[in-house]
């Protein structure tokens, strides 16, 4: 036995040597598993939603802009109030919209205290301007008289900024995309 152990001494090292290796590998990877899963993750969807409700009977139903905000992450996370930002290809800056849910301005958008705090797997909506503000802003900001600019705001995205300091893609909705082009439509009739 002596004698095998003897003649084995390298194979025996590199063996010690790889065990080594592999729990180093494996205490590595599952810290960045550990590290993966408590990472801030959401996803956000931006839309134009119409309030729909008895009292509006034969009466012009109210719009907005809503972002649909929602926590896939196993961490809350908290929404600061400017957490909404426009983004212009071409354009340097960010246009932010402060949500219209932080004042008590509106009947139908229920007014709310900031940061907000969205528990794991949670979801919550904002208000982020009505109807007519949101065309105000558009026709102003984004879309423009030029053609250059009508042309740059097809690829207009948008941004949510967490707390943390976590930058995530907003994604528009097909309602959201008909309005600008509407408004883009609307833009080309006044010249």
């Amino acid at each position: 036995m002596e004698e095998f152990f003897k003649a084995h001494q390298y194979t025996i090292a590199a063996l010690g040597v790889f065990g080594t290796f592999a729990a180093v590998v494996v205490a590595l990877f599952n810290s960045v598993a550990a590290l993966r899963a408590s990472r801030t993750k959401i996803r956000a969807h931006a839309s134009i939603n119409t309030i729909y409700h008895s009292s509006l009977q034969g009466e012009e139903r109210p719009q907005y802009l809503v972002v649909s905000v929602r926590n896939l992450g196993i961490m809350p996370v908290h929404n600061p109030m400017g957490f909404f930002h426009w983004k212009l290809p071409f354009k340097r800056g960010l246009h932010e919209v402060l949500p219209l849910d932080y004042s008590a301005a509106d009947e139908w958008a229920p007014q709310r205290k900031y940061p907000v705090e969205i528990k794991a797997r949670g979801s919550d909506s904002f208000f982020l301007s009505g109807i007519g503000m949101f065309r105000e802003y558009a026709l102003k900001d984004f879309i423009g008289t030029t053609i250059w600019s009508r042309f740059c705001s097809r690829f207009i995205s948008a941004f949510v900024f967490t707390d943390e300091g976590k930058v995530f893609r907003v994604a528009l909705d097909k309602s959201l995309r008909k309005e600008m082009a509407r408004l883009r439509a609307h833009g080309m009739a006044q010249r």
